[in-house]
C-alpha cells in the first residue's frame, strides 16, 4: 500500500484514539448513566476531555480534506517523491497537533503551526494530483 494511503490509515487510527480520549473524559464527567444513555444533557466536560473533543472534530474536518485528495492521487496511480513527502508531513504534523492540543501546550502559536504543517502537507498531496492530470 502506498504512503499516501498509509498516511490516511493512521490519520484513522489517531481519530479513534481521539474520539475514546473525548468519550472518556465525557463519561468521567457525566458518569455511566449519562454515557449509556440518550445523552439528553449536553456533557460539561473541561479541561484535556474539552480539548480532546475539539482535537478529535479538527482532525476529522482535516482528514476529510486530505482523503479527497489522497484516494485520487493514489487511484490514478500518481504518486511522487511529492505526494509521499506531504502525505508524511500530514500525518506527522496531526500527531502533534492531537498531542499539543490536548496537553494544553499553548507555547507561542504551536499547535497553529502543527495545523499549518498539516495543511502544507495535504497540499503538496494535491499539487501531486494536479500535475498528474496535465
Amino acid at each position: 500500500m502506498s504512503v499516501e494511503m498509509w498516511s490516511l490509515v493512521w490519520g484513522g487510527l489517531l481519530l479513534f484514539i481521539l474520539i475514546v480520549l473525548s468519550a472518556n473524559a465525557n463519561v468521567s464527567a457525566m458518569g455511566m448513566g449519562w454515557g449509556i444513555g440518550n445523552r439528553d444533557q449536553a456533557a460539561t466536560t473541561t479541561g484535556w476531555g474539552a480539548r480532546a473533543r475539539r482535537a478529535y472534530l479538527n482532525h476529522l474536518e482535516n482528514l476529510l480534506i486530505y482523503a479527497c485528495f489522497a484516494i485520487p492521487l493514489v487511484m490514478a496511480g500518481a504518486s511522487s517523491s511529492l505526494s509521499v513527502l506531504g502525505a508524511e508531513i500530514f500525518i506527522v504534523a496531526r500527531v502533534l497537533y492531537a498531542i499539543i492540543y490536548v496537553a494544553g501546550i499553548t507555547v507561542a502559536g504551536i499547535r497553529t503551526i502543527a495545523w499549518f504543517a498539516g495543511v502544507v502537507g495535504y497540499a503538496m498531496v494535491f499539487i501531486a494530483l494536479l500535475q498528474s492530470q496535465m
